[in-house]
C-alpha cells in the first residue's frame, strides 16, 4: 500500500486537514471537537495574530487515496527570540494507529524545520504553549475540560517509537466540592493574611471586564516570564484573548488582588464549556442556543482555572493562599458548583502543586510535552 505525504496549501487541503479529527474520534465520546470556523482562523496566516511572527507548514498523510494523518510544523520566532532557542514545534497532530504514517509525518515536519534552521523539535503545541498543548498520557477515562486536549491512548507510543522523549509534564488537579477539606493550619494562615490587610481584592464586572482581562494578561506575562516554555503574547494575541475570554468568562470567577491600588495578582476560572462543544460538534448554528440550554447544568457544575498570576515581588506574601481561598469560597456559595480543575501546572512547579494538594486537589490527568533533536 502506498503512503504519500502532501503539503496542505490549498483551501481544499486545509479543509481536509481541519475535518480529519472527526475520522479519528468518530467513536470517542470524550473528545471535545473544536469549532471548525475558529480552528480555520487559528491556522490561517493573515487571519490570526499568532502568525504575525510565526510560520508553518501543514502536512497530510494519505494511504491509497485515504487520509490517515496530519501534522503542523511551526516556527515561532517570537518565542525563539525570547528564549534564545532554535526551537521548531509540531502541533495539530492526529493519526490512525499506523506507525509508518506517523513516522512519515514526523519526518516531514523535521525536514521542513531543519530547512528553517531549527535544531530541535518540541510538541505538541497547537500552536504554542499559550493555546491548547500537550499530549494526554494519563487520565484517558476522564473527559477533558475546556481548552484541554484528549487523544487516543496509542498516541504516546507513536511519538516514542520515533524517539521523541519527555521534556516536561503538565498536571491537572481536580478539586471537588464533596471532598473539599483543607487542613486547619490553612484556615489559620488565611485568616492571619486577611487580618494583615496588605491587599484589597474584587471580582470583575461587565463594566470593567475588558480592562481587567488586560491587567490579568499583564500579570500572567510578569509571573510566568521565567517559567519553562513561556512565550509572551503579542499585542494582537492579547487582544484576541480578550475578545475570546469575554465571550465565555463569568466575572464572578475572575478575581484581582491589589497592593496600593495596583494589580498584584489574579485568577480566572472559566465555566467548563466542553459539554456544550461536544454537543455542537464543530458547528455554530441556529441550534447552538438550544444546545447551550441542554448543557447548562454541566457547564454550571464545573470550572477550569485557566489563568493564575502573581507579580514576583508579592509571591512570598501569601497571595497564592488568598487567591485559592477566595475562589473556593466564591464557588461554594454557588449551589450548582461541583468541581474545579486547576490546569495546567508545570510538573516542576512544586510550590503550586503542593498548594493545590493542600486545597484538596487530586492529580487526575497528566499531559506531556515531547522533544527530539532534529539531527538525531
Amino acid at each position: 500500500m502506498s503512503l504519500d505525504i502532501i503539503a496542505a496549501r490549498s483551501e481544499s487541503e486545509l479543509t481536509r486537514f481541519l475535518e480529519f479529527p472527526w475520522t479519528i474520534y468518530a467513536q470517542s465520546p470524550l473528545w471535545t471537537p473544536p469549532i471548525k470556523s475558529q480552528e480555520r482562523e487559528l491556522l490561517t496566516p493573515g487571519q490570526h495574530p499568532f502568525w504575525e511572527s510565526a510560520r508553518r507548514e501543514l502536512f497530510l498523510a494519505v494511504r491509497d487515496g485515504r487520509l490517515v494523518g496530519r501534522i503542523a510544523a511551526i516556527v515561532d520566532e517570537k518565542y525563539n527570540t525570547y528564549a534564545n532557542e532554535t526551537c521548531g514545534s509540531f502541533g495539530f497532530f492526529e493519526c490512525e494507529d499506523d506507525k509508518e504514517a506517523a513516522h512519515a509525518l514526523f519526518d516531514a515536519a523535521r525536514n521542513w524545520l531543519a530547512a528553517q534552521g531549527m535544531t530541535f523539535i518540541r510538541g505538541p503545541l497547537n500552536p504554542s504553549a499559550n493555546y491548547t498543548c500537550g499530549l494526554l498520557v494519563d487520565g484517558f477515562e476522564l473527559a477533558p475540560t475546556i481548552m484541554m486536549p484528549w487523544n487516543p491512548p496509542y498516541y504516546p507510543e507513536l511519538l516514542e517509537s520515533w524517539h521523541f522523549r519527555k521534556e516536561q509534564d503538565l498536571f491537572a488537579y481536580l478539586i471537588e466540592r464533596s471532598s473539599f477539606n483543607p487542613p486547619e493550619w490553612l484556615h489559620d494562615e488565611v485568616a492571619r493574611l486577611k487580618a494583615e490587610g496588605h491587599f484589597t481584592c474584587r471580582t470583575s464586572s461587565k463594566a470593567t471586564l475588558t480592562e481587567d482581562i488586560r491587567d490579568m494578561l499583564a500579570l500572567y506575562k510578569d509571573s510566568w516570564a521565567n517559567n519553562w516554555g513561556f512565550s509572551p503574547l503579542s499585542d494582537g494575541e492579547a487582544e484576541q484573548h480578550v475578545k475570546e475570554l469575554k465571550s465565555v468568562l463569568d466575572p464572578e470567577f475572575f478575581v484581582l488582588f491589589f497592593h496600593n491600588g495596583k494589580p498584584a495578582a489574579g485568577m480566572v476560572a472559566l465555566p467548563d464549556m466542553a459539554p456544550l462543544l461536544r454537543r455542537l460538534n464543530g458547528k455554530l448554528g441556529l441550534s447552538a442556543l438550544w444546545h447551550w440550554w441542554r448543557a447548562r447544568p454541566e457547564i454550571r457544575g464545573g470550572y477550569r482555572t485557566i489563568l493564575f498570576g502573581i507579580r514576583e515581588e508579592f509571591r512570598l506574601m501569601g497571595l497564592p493562599l488568598l487567591l485559592l481561598d477566595f475562589m473556593m469560597e466564591k464557588a461554594q456559595h454557588r449551589p450548582d458548583f461541583q468541581w474545579v480543575e486547576g490546569s495546567w501546572v508545570l510538573e516542576d512547579n512544586v510550590a503550586v502543586n503542593d498548594l493545590l494538594e493542600d486545597f484538596s486537589g487530586r492529580l487526575n490527568k497528566r499531559y506531556r510535552i515531547y522533544r527530539r533533536n532534529i539531527e538525531a
